[in-house]
């Protein structure tokens, strides 16, 4: 695996952080003055997309009438762009590999590329193959497609090229392949469990860092029964650790299962928190993947109890749990949907 200078630079700013900028800075509470209708006033400085100087991201772009916001309903309005389907490489890193955090406006993952190969996505439309960067659920989900809302939304962002000789190929822009979520009964998806456990523990290690330090956090007592019955989890796994290795196979690839599906719609976009920078292309897939309700109600309660570094309650969630975007007014918006005919090799 090669980096560039500037490449080595940024995923050591990446990693030094540990939890995500932005914090105390927005919020999608109605009744705040940092609701999302005022993130045009909200400080946006030091923001995690700053580290990478080529995306431009110092600047608070969330009122820019000109530029073409995120999320919108996605409706094709123009021909396929794509050239041949989403190809994917593995990678070397494991779930133990990854950042998991629970932060006030979504459950984030971050691939630590010193560590380990993060997987690759090449998406086409011009972009070379690249490494994952995020990725981070959004509840309910951002974009709607031909109307249709949904509970959730896996979003994956990708930023550094994978072969040096494409390091500035579009580096000022994301790409962002997304999918989205809907929960129903008795649908519980594995794939998505191995995530939600990653997150409770994140949050459970938190809760304990806070009663070390003396400080009552007041979760409600169904919360403190959902983290005892997760740690007796995690102790009978521990006991049978070996057995676990030998028994589990190890998915280096995070990508293929929300991906399998090559129909997806595209468009080219914004951030969807602030500093809402007018620079990602976004990928859609046009399925949504399915998760039990529990699975669901889970998620919400992670985010709706973050805990801050004070350990006090400090979600940006709104009085519904919601963390997601409301919908953004087209401007000039060119949405593309492709399906396998539309692939020419």
């Amino acid at each position: 695996m090669r980096f560039s200078a500037t490449s080595l630079f940024v995923t050591i700013c990446l990693a030094r952080h540990g939890t995500s900028d932005g914090l105390g800075r927005f919020s999608y509470r109605e009744e705040s003055s940092r609701r999302p209708s005022k993130w045009k006033k909200v400080d946006i400085k030091d923001n995690e997309w700053q580290e990478w100087n080529a995306l431009k991201a110092d600047k608070n772009e969330c009122g820019k009438k000109k530029n073409r916001q995120s999320p919108v309903d996605l409706i094709q309005n123009e021909d396929c762009r794509a050239d041949h389907e989403m190809l994917f490489t593995d990678g070397t890193c494991e779930t133990d590999d990854i950042l998991f955090e629970v932060t006030p406006y979504s459950l984030k993952g971050t691939f630590p590329i010193k560590k380990c190969t993060p997987p690759g996505l090449d998406l086409s439309d011009s972009f070379h193959e690249r490494y994952v960067n995020t990725f981070e659920v959004k509840l309910p989900g951002e974009h709607r497609i031909k109307g249709k809302k949904f509970d959730a939304e896996i979003q994956f962002s990708h930023v550094l090229n994978v072969l040096e000789e494409h390091e500035t190929n579009r580096d000022h822009q994301i790409a962002m392949a997304a999918r989205p979520i809907v929960a129903k009964k008795n649908k519980h998806d594995d794939y998505m469990e191995t995530f939600i456990t990653e997150w409770e523990h994140a949050a459970d290690k938190k809760e304990q860092q806070c009663e070390d330090r003396g400080i009552s956090t007041l979760q409600a007592p169904e919360t403190k029964y959902a983290q005892s019955q997760r740690r007796e989890r995690r102790r009978q796994r521990k006991l049978h650790e070996n057995v676990w290795d030998l028994t589990q196979k190890r998915d280096h690839n995070v990508l293929k299962q929300p991906f399998k599906n090559q129909y997806y719609y595209g468009y080219k976009g914004s951030l969807t928190i602030p500093p809402c920078s007018d620079m990602v292309l976004w990928y859609v897939v046009d399925k949504p993947m399915k998760i039990d309700k529990k699975q669901l109600k889970r998620m919400q309660r992670l985010i709706t109890n973050y805990l801050d570094d004070d350990c006090e309650k400090n979600t940006y969630a709104s009085d519904s749990g919601a963390v997601n975007r409301p919908l953004q007014k087209k401007h000039k918006h060119k949405i593309f949907h492709c399906d396998e005919s539309d692939y020419e090799n």
